[in-house]
């Protein structure tokens, strides 16, 4: 019968533990556990970037070690990895702790045999991933599948942390889609809703897999560019236009999709929250939007009414 195989990251700060982790993760009767290891924390975040695994343990059993900040560090880095705490002592405080902010198990090295630790992955996997299914139920939004607001702003104030810490510029695009009582008045509430689907369609297109598309409620949406600099917010605009005008181009439509941006810079040395950037990024927003009333003032939009 062919075993299960579970590719394991192991945090190991210690110059020999690694043998310690090879010869018990080999004695594993009825399942494969390839592993990887990252010796420093900074490593942890390339490794799984690298190569997601299936389960992380974290071994904390060095003395003099803060471990829950380096728990809630290794949090940050990887929200989504399933992580197994590993102990020097029986430490009920910290394993509370730990358990508390998100760990799926928490062990004392010198309990674990082979069976102990095959059953702690397999479990601590199997609750992470009914735990990413609820979550998921709570993040999205229903109608268009983006995050919603609550999403949006958990996973943004991660991205934050991550920038602080690495020193990197983020950008936060505005987005709200123009006339959308418009479309609602003149064919109805399904075909709003269908442009609020389409918008977020073009959203998804235009940014990439790794950005954090949401639709924070009503006709307004966001996006947060994990790296980005000042000088790319006129490449964005320009990008976005031009998915948008391809969409657009589709025969057959009803009405045009028109949407107003705005982009603002996040600096890990000038930072701010979520909410700040939010607000300057929806004020430029407001710009942009305040300069096509203006250009079309004297050119009012024809709708055509297929029910006609």
């Amino acid at each position: 019968m062919r075993k299960l195989k579970i590719n394991v990251l192991v945090a190991e700060f210690s110059p020999g533990g690694v043998n310690y982790w090879k010869k018990i993760l080999s004695e594993v009767l009825d399942a494969n556990h390839p592993f990887t290891r990252a010796n420093r924390v900074t490593d942890i975040d390339k490794s799984i970037k690298e190569k997601p695994p299936d389960v992380l343990i974290l071994d904390l059993t060095l003395p003099d070690v803060d471990g829950l900040k380096i728990f809630l560090d290794v949090c940050n880095m990887a929200p989504t990895v399933p992580v197994v705490v590993v102990l020097a002592s029986d430490d009920q405080k910290l394993a509370t702790l730990v358990i508390q902010k998100g760990a799926q198990d928490c062990l004392v090295k010198k309990h674990i045999d082979a069976f102990l630790l095959s059953r702690s992955l397999r479990c601590a996997i199997g609750r992470q991933a009914h735990l990413m299914e609820l979550r998921s139920f709570s993040f999205i939004d229903e109608l268009t599948g983006l995050y919603n607001r609550r999403g949006f702003l958990n996973f943004a104030e991660q991205q934050f942390k991550i920038a602080d810490r690495m020193k990197q510029s983020l950008l936060l695009v505005f987005a709200d889609l123009d006339g959308l009582k418009s479309i609602n008045d003149s064919f109805g509430h399904h075909r709003g809703d269908l442009a609020l689907m389409e918008t977020a369609h073009v959203l998804r297109e235009a940014f990439r897999e790794t950005d954090i598309v949401a639709r924070l409620g009503g006709d307004e949406f966001a996006a947060l560019l994990i790296s980005g600099k000042e000088s790319g917010a006129q490449v964005i605009l320009k990008h976005f236009q031009e998915t948008l005008d391809e969409h657009n181009g589709y025969r057959n439509r009803n009405f045009k999709l028109s949407v107003s941006l705005g982009v603002a810079l996040y600096d890990p040395l000038a930072p701010c929250s979520i909410v700040v950037l939010l607000e300057k990024a929806d004020q430029l927003m407001y710009e942009q939007k305040n300069a096509k009333k203006a250009k079309s003032e004297n050119q009012p939009v024809t709708l055509k009414d297929e029910r006609k």
